[in-house]
């Protein structure tokens, strides 16, 4: 009698071992994967942080908690927070914050903990674009200025850097279409700490005004521009000749190679206005000047740069 009281012990405890079992399928069976995430420099619930928002079709009933995120395969130096399901229920995603350098959001794995039933399980994720943020730099001040015939100097500073990459410094002779025409990397990708930045455009003969601009690149590509500076033209004028010199009071004098729209003045070696005209480039034409000796003052209209020439006048 004993012995068959044993077996069917035996029998029962057999059967609720196979029930657990089944349980513990079906509850791995709940273990769930997001469709996908975006990547964020930080917002009011991360403050500074890095965050990553895991988006599902259906919220979980516990929000899973991450293991490990990896960038191609090796483990990021990174801190994740507890996953803040607040917004799932509304907008369909997990907030987790992350303290560290998260490497661009293309490059990531992340690996899920989804508790004592399952043990630890890898969901690899498809990343739906960078999510929206603040600015990852803080541009404090931005400044161009003509350093040469050929050379504009760019400067800028910034209070703030979130996992920036780098800047290209961008040049428009119309400011509309722009071109890259340098790119400065980022002195710390991650820092509360002002930092400064120079950069020279050698390559700048503009005669007329010319613009500056900022792209400022995050890790994962995403960025920004700043605003844009005018910089004057680089004062480059062809040798301005004045023809004939001397000349004589009734003879019409030309001025050549003028390079922009100019005004033309002449004094007198005492310093008088006699006489001025304007040009609207390459070429401008004086008469009736007296017996005497003058200036001829040329100021761009465009620039500001003046050209003085010598000029004799005969009888």
């Amino acid at each position: 009698m004993v012995k068959i009281i044993d077996h069917k012990l035996t029998t029962m405890k057999k059967k609720f071992t196979i029930s657990a079992a089944l349980l513990f399928i079906t509850v791995m069976s709940f273990a769930q994967c997001p469709d996908y995430f975006k990547r964020n420099n930080g917002n009011g619930t991360c403050g500074s942080e890095a965050e990553i928002r895991m988006y599902f079709a259906t919220c979980p009933a516990t929000a899973p908690i991450i293991d490990s995120i990896r960038a191609n395969g090796v483990i990021a130096n990174v801190t994740v927070g507890a996953p803040d399901n607040s917004k799932c229920a509304s907008k369909g995603y997990i907030s987790y914050c992350i303290s560290g350098d998260l490497p661009p959001a293309g490059t990531l794995t992340v690996f899920f903990d989804f508790g004592e039933f399952t043990g630890k399980d890898s969901c690899i994720v498809p990343e739906g674009g960078p999510s929206g943020g603040p600015t990852p730099v803080v541009l404090s001040s931005f400044d161009a200025e003509r350093g040469g015939k050929n050379a504009v100097n760019i400067t800028w500073k910034t209070e703030q850097e979130l996992n920036s990459s780098r800047y290209e410094i961008q040049r428009s002779f119309n400011n509309i279409d722009f071109e890259t025409v340098g790119v400065v990397a980022t002195h710390n990708s991650n820092t509360s700490i002002a930092q400064y930045y120079y950069f020279t455009d050698n390559s700048n003969t503009a005669n007329e005004s010319s613009y500056y601009r900022l792209k400022m690149i995050d890790l994962d590509n995403s960025f920004a521009y700043s605003g844009v500076k005018v910089v004057k033209g680089s004062g480059f004028q062809a040798e301005i000749s004045v023809f004939p010199n001397p000349a004589y009071g009734n003879q019409t004098i030309t001025i050549n190679n003028i390079s922009e729209p100019s005004n033309i003045r002449i004094f007198d070696y005492a310093g008088r206005l006699v006489q001025q005209t304007s040009s609207n480039g390459n070429s401008a034409q004086i008469n009736n000047l007296q017996k005497g000796n003058y200036f001829i003052n040329i100021t761009g209209k465009q620039t500001g740069v003046s050209s003085v020439k010598k000029l004799s006048v005969l009888n």
